[in-house]
């Protein structure tokens, strides 16, 4: 197995009172590719900002 690089669990990104993303969770691990897919509006923009 890779060496674990990237550990996020149930991140959470507010603009005010708007909880624009809710228990976002991934890893990342050496060698590998990570992307984010999803619908429009899923929160992948705002995951990567």
């Amino acid at each position: 197995m890779s060496e674990l690089l990237l550990d996020a669990q149930n991140l959470v990104k507010r603009y005010g009172s708007v909880e624009a993303l809710r228990g976002a969770s991934f890893q990342a691990r050496a060698g590998e590719v990570t992307a984010l897919i999803g619908d429009n509006g899923a929160g992948k923009s705002t995951l990567s900002c």
